[in-house]
């Protein structure tokens, strides 16, 4: 199969923000909750939903599970940047009194990464309990069969991922005391749960130059940089040549501070407008859809890492569909560059649309898609005499399969959601 790349470049970006300078859905959903902004760094938020019987006679009896890990700190340089910038700037003496207030903040938030970036917060903890005692409430019955015991579970070998794991399979067990679980980990496991995209560094490449693109269309640094600092314009752009890079830094320090659970360094809410917010998350929410989900340009090449991983969903499956199976749960962590892809192989109907990437948020919102502690289950059910049906929820909210007819509701045959499943991974054996 032959694939080529779709250049961004920025008079398309000019193009397009013409055409989609009108507010928008998701500018009000940040105006609600302006954390919301923090994209995939949004601590994960539970929004319950009307729940759809199983037709008459099924009874729920299986679940695959994948669950992203919970809140963390930032990784790599993002766990240092911001805290550096800010530091080089107090020591040349260019701060305002607000910026010597958010130098104070980020100090907050970088302590609290010494020796600990990357890791999961106690909020990533909580979050993965709460899902795993909502998902026993929603099928009791699959953790009460005495036939089926037996809880399978793979995780990355991250330690976020791992511990995301432990704070799971502790809320199940605390529900289920009769369950038996079976863990595993290790490189392979990270390659099967979160596998390198086909031509990662072109996509990477690409994600870099489009949010660098897209800042210059839609972001204004001019408000902040002159709250921020005082003096010498000349000696503030020798310490801050480029307040893009800076301002991007602060935002994703902002975002990440409602998963540290720092209240009083409120990044978001004391330096940012919301208008300005609302800006920086449409250039950063189009990366991550680019880098990660089904984008027009670089989606065939990303949802071809979850190949293997789909695979597995399925034959571990078909193996529980046994009489025999005393399985009653595979369940599996590990992280966005996982789950992402793997529900654009599925074609998932939401998390898995098929846009471009400049305007992705006019319908894609990566707080909604891939927050902290992102989930896909699928809830096996069985009648006597008749097909197993299966239903499948993203984020705990019931979700189709593009293209694919339902038995009722959002209840799938097996048989039909398998093919469906097998052709797609057909489609990018290359």
């Amino acid at each position: 199969m032959n694939f080529s790349f779709r250049t961004f470049t920025l008079p398309a970006a000019l193009l397009l923000c013409t055409v989609l300078s009108a507010q928008t859905g998701f500018e009000e959903l940040i105006r609600e909750n302006p954390d919301r902004a923090a994209g995939v760094h949004h601590s994960y938020e539970y929004r319950p939903s009307a729940q759809t019987p199983a037709p008459a006679g099924y009874k729920p009896f299986y679940v695959s599970h994948y669950g992203r890990h919970g809140s963390r700190r930032n990784i790599g340089s993002a766990a240092e940047r911001a805290y550096e910038y800010m530091c080089a700037a107090r020591e040349a003496g260019i701060l305002s009194p607000l910026g010597e207030q958010l130098y104070r903040d980020v100090d907050a938030i970088h302590e609290d990464h010494i020796g600990m970036a990357g890791e999961l917060t106690a909020r990533g903890g909580r979050e993965h309990r709460a899902i795993a005692q909502r998902l026993y409430e929603r099928v009791p019955r699959v953790w009460k069969d005495r036939r089926r015991t037996q809880v399978h579970v793979q995780s990355s070998n991250i330690p976020r991922c791992l511990i995301s794991m432990a704070h799971f399979t502790a809320s199940l067990d605390d529900c289920a005391p009769q369950l038996m679980f079976d863990f595993i980990t290790g490189e392979k496991y990270i390659e099967l749960l979160a596998h390198d995209y086909y031509d990662k560094a072109e996509i990477s490449a690409a994600s870099s130059a489009l949010i660098d693109s897209l800042e210059r269309v839609w972001v204004d640094p001019s408000r902040m940089m002159g709250a921020l600092f005082a003096g010498d314009p000349q000696r503030i752009a020798e310490v801050i040549p480029n307040p893009y890079a800076f301002l991007y830094q602060i935002f994703l320090y902002g975002g990440i501070r409602q998963c540290v659970e720092t209240p009083d360094a409120d990044i978001f809410g004391k330096y940012f407008t919301l208008d300005e917010l609302i800006a920086w998350y449409r250039c950063y929410n189009a990366r991550i859809y680019n880098s990660m989900a089904n984008s027009v340009e670089y989606g065939d090449h990303v949802v071809w890492a979850a190949r293997g991983l789909l695979q597995d969903i399925i034959d571990r499956a078909d193996a529980a569909l046994s009489d025999a199976s005393t399985t009653a749960a595979d369940l599996r962590f590990g992280h966005d560059t996982g789950i992402l892809p793997l529900a654009g192989l599925m074609d998932l109907v939401g998390p898995g649309d098929r846009v471009h990437n400049a305007d992705a948020s006019d319908s894609w919102q990566s707080f909604f898609r891939v927050p902290m502690g992102s989930n896909l289950q699928m809830i096996f059910y069985r009648k006597r005499g008749a097909e197993p049906l299966v239903k499948i929820y993203y984020n705990e909210q019931e979700t189709l399969v593009r293209g694919l007819e339902p038995a009722s509701g959002p209840y799938y045959r097996w048989s039909e959601l398998k093919a469906h499943l097998e052709r797609r991974i057909a489609r990018f054996s290359f």
